[in-house]
């Protein structure tokens, strides 16, 4: 089984900004690359997420509230939570294919790639056409 992962964004839907309502990743995050990665998922009809600096793997099915963290902001602690969420939401998957956005591409996120006990499950691309059903 694959999943596709890719970063969380800070561009976040306004209208949800100090609300207590709870939304799937496709409805929170506004960035057009984050965008184009949701939409060709939904299309090619994979599993995927979000890593997001707060909530670790966001999964395309679950709900969060709107929240601003910066991954510059994630303490040590933080960051092994973020860690043993991966570990624990992505173990069933014998592939794990991470979606890089230069851009927005934080030593953050590199860090949990390397240090997840999955690593070896890792492989990362930047070019949105490799999302295709497995």
């Amino acid at each position: 089984m694959r999943v596709y992962l890719t970063h969380c964004s800070k561009e976040k839907e306004p209208n949800l900004k100090g609300t207590d309502i709870a939304v799937t990743p496709d409805k929170l995050y506004t960035n057009s690359g984050i965008q184009q990665f949701m939409e060709r998922c939904q299309e090619k009809n994979v599993s995927w997420a979000v890593l997001s600096d707060l909530y670790g793997v966001y999964l395309s099915s679950d709900c969060h509230v709107w929240y601003e963290k910066h991954p510059d902001t994630v303490t040590p602690q933080e960051e092994e939570i973020v860690i043993e969420d991966f570990n624990t939401k992505l173990d069933s998957y014998d592939e794990i294919y991470f979606f890089i956005r230069p851009e927005s591409f934080h030593p953050f996120y590199e860090r949990i790639l390397k240090k997840t006990m999955l690593a070896g499950k890792v492989t990362t691309f930047e070019n949105i056409e490799c999302i295709e059903k497995a």
